[in-house]
């Protein structure tokens, strides 16, 4: 009776060693979600980057534009002064004035040029940006679709599982069962075997006496160190057979 019982937990342990397994590699998927989770978050993050930066770029192009095309009035208004001065201490102030706007417009124009490089590389990065977010999200799709075919072949398994777990717990006594679960709340493998008067469990050596009624198979025996449930090897190898 207690041998048969013995193996009956056995078993009932392997099958919810089996949906521990079952469960565990499906918390496992939600790792790799999370990492494509957070690169499309650092990714949006840099294209709001980028395109603040693109709009700052933006008002300071079209500030610059607008002082080169004051500049270019004032050029203008001054070639056309040096055509009606009456003497030279004005038309060498014309001059000079003219010269200044031209220096200052062709330092402008130089700065216009290298920010409308900058801008058109920040759309170039916005740009390779966008293409590797659309590309994340892809993967997202791709790996979400994946990850749910898989999740439901894992759910058929534990719901095949659950139903040959409940005829297997039917069959042992309930008093040993209720010990079980209780032992396996704090450790998954609450039966054990025990050989050569260790607990293979917690590796502690048994004191001799423990042994001695283990190896009677009398009644359901814990290891004192860790209260797991003990099994004689030579118990578990007839179970194998």
């Amino acid at each position: 009776m207690l041998e048969k019982q013995m193996q009956l937990l056995w078993e009932l342990q392997e099958i919810d060693s089996g949906l521990d397994l079952i469960r565990d590699t499906q918390d496992g998927f939600a790792p790799k979600l999370d990492n494509i989770k957070e690169d499309i978050g650092l990714l949006g993050g840099a294209g709001q980057e980028y395109q603040q930066e693109l709009a700052a770029k933006e008002v300071e192009r079209r500030d610059l534009r607008d002082v080169v095309e004051r500049l270019k009035g004032l050029i203008s208004q001054s070639k056309e002064k040096i055509a009606q001065v009456s003497n030279n201490k004005e038309y060498f102030a014309v001059l000079k004035e003219l010269e200044h706007n031209q220096k200052l417009v062709e330092k402008q124009e130089h700065e216009l040029l290298g920010l409308i490089e900058e801008i058109d590389s920040i759309k170039e990065q916005i740009a390779d940006n966008e293409k590797e977010l659309a590309a994340k999200h892809d993967d997202m799709a791709q790996e979400e679709k994946h990850i749910a075919e898989k999740v439901a072949a894992l759910e058929r398994k534990i719901k095949s599982g659950g139903k040959g777990r409940l005829a297997k717990a039917k069959e042992i006594d309930d008093l040993f069962l209720r010990r079980y679960l209780r032992i396996r709340k704090n450790f998954k493998n609450a039966v054990v075997l025990a050989e050569n008067g260790t607990c293979r469990g917690c590796n502690v050596k048994l004191p001799a006496q423990v042994y001695i009624d283990l190896l009677k198979a009398q009644e359901l025996m814990n290891c004192p160190n860790c209260q797991r449930i003990m099994v004689h090897r030579e118990e578990a190898e007839v179970k194998k057979k």
